[in-house]
């Protein structure tokens, strides 16, 4: 039951809508802040943190159980679960970004594909998902208590014919076609197998042996479903092919003649998607398909019966009657309801992890005829993505307050922003930090800064901001794929830095160019203590290089102390690939922290760093406060609200940043009031209601209340869970505080109620 908010004479306690678990962070650890402001080209990111997305499929579900269809995705780049709140009304959705479900099993767990479908009918989508050239699935057993999984087949078999097989063959490159085929109300399987580029047909048995869709129960009854086939050569489709190797007396298709070019086992399966729906509302099941080749989807009309699939007509450029599908590369469909019509939609997205279409990857087709009948309108090549920091492939960012007015800017690299000619070219983005010393805001000023976009510089830029010549402006030192470094001597000549000319390659003080193999990340640190920046570079293979300033304030001469500073290596022990990226920081004690990026995704803390260059660090913790925001991550933390805590950014592969709050690195001070609150509200403004979203670890015994302009108590109750909505029926318009308290801290953040 929704909460409730009365007018200020009637005090009415909230409810809650449910009670959710979310990350298991460390008591004073970070917590996500969804809601530092960020603007580009003058409007605001509706869900600028959110971390950005390269290669996902999506599925619906309610999260939160408001009756509201909310969105999940997993991404393949580093497989991160995604959670997209509808915070919307009946029929107008709206999307907010949540991590309160992060750690809900069996989500840490999934990998490579995850399809939410009904399989039980219950009304509650389950999770299928890949699991070792098969798939496992888990029962959505969630009730008042909030959202849960139970794991109900660890590997879902299948009867070849003649002999079962323990498990139903599927590749982790693949996108299953998992809908009720054949139209008796369980759940069937659409997939390319060993077969290859055959289409195999596993029936759902489960009405016919016990009358019920609560089982999964699979026989193969077609090896050649929809009587086509790939061509060997390309994503090309031939239609009216009946293959002779089918199963005994199969319950699709006749069998018959095999095509001349494609028999059984002629090539290894080489990626396919496959997404099954009724494209025209005859109540036959027809196919939208991608090849691994293929920038486009094709559709293919089912023109037999439900006894007999036999596909009769193609569009390879679908849809061709409205504005075809084209991007890199090997695409995925997700018939999901966006906008909260009651009609499924489109999203189509890249299905590659890699050298496909980044940073305009989420295509969305709206539905604008039934959902038994689609016809779908192209609306935006950038859904949920472009409400994103979204920065292509990957996201670095570093600390540089480029204009001098004592605000830190954020400056965010990347890999490369995906090229269809394959000139993949890294950037830099700025972040200008247009808020206050207490509270941060950030203007995306431009997405190529310094122009190094154009100066043929490649992949892989990593920046590190720091005075070397001692003119008392901050210069630039620019690691490179090929793992040298190049300054850029600032040149301004007032406070807004300048990088412009032809940058010199850094040599150290024996004269040879500094290489440290790939993919060097430079950081400016004074790691010895004597007042001149030193050089701690970051690498592909996972150590820490360590150049020492053994030169002047003014003219710098570094020297190569070891390859393998402090014995650091992020690298885990099945790969010798690591991608360390270095920030090092002072706490309050003065004691020297490491904090690393990693290929896997783990932030790694390093300590006993003073007085021990020579020695190995302590390595504290590989995955520091659980920040698992996907593979190839990298840290930076400053204190953004001036209140003796840092902040921490987090970049990812998939080419966005999320942004933590914490009273736990290296300073004893808890969040409070000066730290951004640990829950948002969304909408905001509200009309007739708000939902309020805890982001931290929750904790019993916290309340929330209500305040008017004048400070006085609309209501107050307690806090059950990390989500309440409230209804704002029969309060003024005007500005409120919402108010969360533990009885030591508080925090605060301000509703507006306009209508």
């Amino acid at each position: 039951m929704p909460a409730t908010a009365r007018p200020l004479q009637k005090t009415q306690a909230i409810l809650l809508l449910s009670m959710l678990p979310v990350a298991a962070l460390a008591q004073n650890g970070p917590v996500f802040v969804p809601d530092i402001p960020v603007a580009r080209q003058g409007a605001p990111l509706a869900m600028p943190w959110a971390g950005g997305m390269n290669a996902p499929h999506f599925s619906s579900i309610d999260l939160n159980q408001d009756g509201l269809q909310d969105l999940f995705a997993l991404d393949r780049v580093g497989n991160r679960p995604l959670f997209f709140l509808n915070t919307g009304t009946p029929g107008q959705a709206r999307y907010t970004i949540t991590r309160a479900y992060d750690q809900v099993y069996p989500f840490p767990l999934l990998h490579d594909w995850a399809l939410l479908r009904d399989y039980n009918c219950d009304g509650k989508p389950d999770i299928i998902a890949y699991t070792n050239a098969a798939f496992a699935v888990y029962r959505n057993t969630s009730d008042a208590n909030g959202l849960s999984f139970t794991l109900a087949y660890d590997m879902v078999g299948s009867n070849y014919v003649p002999t079962h097989s323990p498990n139903l063959y599927i590749s982790n490159i693949d996108l299953p076609g998992m809908a009720d085929v054949d139209g008796d109300g369980d759940l069937d399987v659409l997939t390319y197998s060993i077969w290859g580029n055959y289409l195999e047909y596993h029936k759902n048995l489960g009405m016919e042996l016990y009358g019920t869709c609560d089982s999964l129960v699979y026989e193969v009854r077609s090896r050649c479903w929809g009587e086509y086939v790939e061509s060997l050569t390309g994503s090309n489709i031939v239609l009216n092919v009946p293959c002779q190797f089918n199963v005994p007396n199969p319950e699709l298709g006749p069998g018959g003649p095999g095509h001349q070019e494609q028999g059984a086992g002629s090539r290894a399966h080489s990626g396919t998607t496959v997404l099954p729906l009724d494209l025209n509302g005859d109540g036959l099941t027809d196919l939208l398909l991608s090849d691994l080749s293929n920038p486009h989807l094709t559709a293919l009309t089912n023109g037999g019966s439900t006894t007999h699939a036999v596909m009769t007509s193609k569009d390879t450029l679908f849809p061709s009657y409205n504005v075809t599908v084209n991007m890199q590369q090997f695409l995925g469909a997700s018939h999901v309801d966006v906008d909260g019509d009651g009609k499924r939609d489109l999203i189509v997205a890249p299905n590659s992890p890699t050298d496909a279409e980044d940073a305009h990857g989420t295509w969305y087709y709206r539905n604008t005829g039934t959902d038994a009948a689609p016809h779908f309108e192209f609306q935006r090549n950038d859904v949920l993505q472009g409400d994103m920091l979204d920065f292509g492939t990957g996201a670095r960012p570093a600390l540089f307050d480029h204009n001098g007015d004592g605000l830190m800017d954020l400056v965010v690299a990347n890999e490369y922003y995906f090229d269809e000619g394959g000139d993949h070219s890294g950037r830099l983005a700025l972040l200008e930090n247009t808020g206050t010393p207490t509270h941060p805001a950030f203007t995306l000023v431009t997405d190529d800064y310094a122009g190094l976009g154009s100066q043929g510089l490649g992949p892989s830029l990593h920046p590190a901001f720091g005075d070397v010549n001692g003119d008392g402006k901050p210069d630039m030192v620019l690691g490179n794929l090929a793992g040298n470094l190049l300054l850029y001597i600032n040149s301004a000549t007032g406070p807004v830095a300048q990088f412009t000319g032809t940058p010199a390659l850094l040599s150290d003080d024996q004269g040879q160019v500094i290489d440290v193999g790939s993919n060097a990340t430079p950081q400016l640190f004074d790691l010895d203590g004597d007042g001149l920046l030193d050089l701690v570079v970051g690498e592909r293979n996972g150590n820490l290089n360590y150049y020492r300033n053994g030169g002047s304030s003014t003219v710098p001469a570094w020297h190569l102390e070891t390859e393998t500073l402090g014995g650091v290596s992020v690298n885990e022990y099945w790969s010798n690939v690591g991608f360390s990226v270095p920030f090092l920081y002072r706490d309050t004690t003065q004691a020297v922290i490491l904090l690393s990026g990693s290929e896997v995704g783990g932030i790694y803390r390093y300590a006993d760093i003073n007085g021990n260059l020579n020695g190995a660090w302590t390595r504290t913790d590989s995955t520091w406060h659980h920040l698992q925001e996907g593979m190839r991550t990298a840290v930076a933390a400053y204190d953004f609200t001036n209140s003796g805590a840092l902040s921490i950014i987090v970049g990812n592969y998939r080419g966005g940043l999320s942004f933590w709050a914490t009273g736990a690195t290296g300073s004893p001070a808890a969040i409070g009031e000066a730290v951004p609150p640990p829950f948002s509200l969304a909408p905001n403004p509200a009309s007739a209601w708000a939902d309020v979203l805890w982001h931290a670890p929750w904790a019993p015994g916290m309340r929330l209340d209500l305040l008017d302009g004048l400070g006085r108590v609309a209501f107050t109750a307690a806090l059950r869970g990390p989500q309440a909505r409230i209804n704002l029926e029969g309060l003024p318009d005007g500005l409120y505080i919402v108010r969360i308290r533990d009885g030591v801290r508080q925090w605060t953040a301000r509703l507006a109620v306009a209508r």
